[in-house]
Formats: structure tokens, C-alpha cells, sequence
């Protein structure tokens, strides 16, 4: 996916739902969401994407993956470049996973790297518990 002008926050975090929740046929609404910033050659990318596909399918979160070569990391459909996205663009280790809280507007946690599932699924649930509870 190609984008002739540069996007901007809004258009990315809020804007068409084919970008908002991508890898997923349903969204349900949250005040959180997920920006995963990979490359789909990058092994370790590989290995969280499935982990965070599945834990956004369960709980309905929206994820945007930014892609360092702009092409989606399975098993998420689409990608956004991540020089164009106004929050990824300055990653520089893969992967790196930005959540996101819409009623504050900004990016709550980040989670750089990869251990191993358990401890990305841990580090995942604890900054999105930390985000829905601050705006229950």
C-alpha cells in the first residue's frame, strides 16, 4: 500500500477503518490502540506479529503496522511506511510496539524487542490494563 501524500496522525490513529484495524475483519471501540513497527524480513517481527494478531482478535484492539519495508508482516494483511507514520517513523530496533490511548491523545508504552511469547504477551496486556483503567 502506497500513500501519494504523507499521512498525518489523525489520518493514521483515527482515520479509514481498512488502516485503523488491519489483519481483522471486526473492531470493536476501544480507547486503546496498537502501532507495531517491523520489517517483514525481520525474524523476530515474525514471531510477535501472530502473538499481537491474536491478542488484538480477542480483545477487539485496533493495530496499525508500520513497516520499515512497506510490505505487511503475517499475518496482518496491510502496512503503512514506516517513514511516513508520524509516531514509527523514528524507530530503530525491530520490533518496536507503541500503545496507544486515544482519549489521552498519545502513546502510553512502548515495548522494544522480543523475548519470548510469554513475556510479550505479558508486557502487551500490562500497558493495555494500564491504559483502559486510567479512563474507565
Amino acid at each position: 500500500m502506497m500513500f501519494k501524500t504523507p499521512l498525518n496522525r489523525r489520518q493514521v490513529l483515527f482515520g479509514p477503518p481498512a488502516l485503523l484495524f488491519a489483519g481483522s475483519a471486526t473492531a470493536q471501540v476501544t480507547s486503546t490502540g496498537i502501532i507495531f513497527a517491523g520489517a517483514s524480513w525481520c525474524p523476530v517481527c515474525k514471531k510477535a506479529a501472530p502473538i499481537l494478531a491474536a491478542l488484538s482478535e480477542r480483545h477487539g484492539l485496533p493495530v496499525i503496522v508500520a513497516s520499515a519495508d512497506n510490505r505487511p508482516i503475517a499475518p496482518f494483511a496491510r502496512a503503512v511506511p514506516l517513514a511516513e507514520h508520524p509516531i514509527a517513523d523514528a524507530v530503530t530496533a525491530y520490533p518496536t510496539t507503541f500503545i496507544y490511548n486515544s482519549n489521552r491523545d498519545a502513546v502510553i508504552g512502548s515495548i522494544e524487542g522480543y523475548r519470548d511469547p510469554t513475556w510479550y504477551l505479558a508486557a502487551l496486556r500490562s500497558f493495555i490494563r494500564q491504559s483502559e483503567e486510567v479512563f474507565e
